[in-house]
């Protein structure tokens, strides 16, 4: 090395070494080193997504909803439709109605529709068969 002017000149090697050595640095966290690296994997391209032999997951149980479907009696004259069957004559019975409904769920909601040829007889017979069959929410 030269000396001018009383000082020291080379630190051309220094600069070097720290560029190469940040270099290094950086192509370790970026390629990854064993199991220290940024990017996915274990360092050799290989990604394992396996869980260890002791670990399970368990899923946690939705609750449940259930929701009332309600149905419609349509009221006309003194006969019922529900289901496309006429209830209320010769041939079917209120009663036949209210067996047919048993199998509902008592909360089922229930909705009346009245004609304006209905007779009022027709319509209090009907609320009157629903409630006491546990029918509570009957609509008109």
């Amino acid at each position: 090395m030269s000396e001018e002017n009383g000082k020291k000149r080379g630190g051309g090697g220094r600069v070097a070494a720290g560029v190469g050595g940040a270099a290094a640095v950086l192509a370790l966290l970026y390629f990854g080193a064993g199991h220290f690296g940024l990017g996915p994997g274990n360092g050799f391209g290989l990604i394992n997504d396996a869980k260890p032999a002791g670990e399970t997951t368990v899923e946690e149980e939705q609750p449940s909803v259930t929701v009332a479907v309600g149905i419609e009696i349509r009221v006309q004259g003194r006969e019922y439709n529900y289901n496309n069957v006429t209830y209320g004559n010769a041939e079917h019975s209120l009663e036949d109605l209210t067996a047919e409904l048993g199998s509902l769920p008592s909360g089922t909601p229930v909705t009346l529709i009245v004609e304006d040829n209905a007779a009022k007889n027709a319509v209090d017979d009907l609320r009157d068969a629903l409630t006491a069959a546990g029918f509570t929410d009957i609509r008109e």
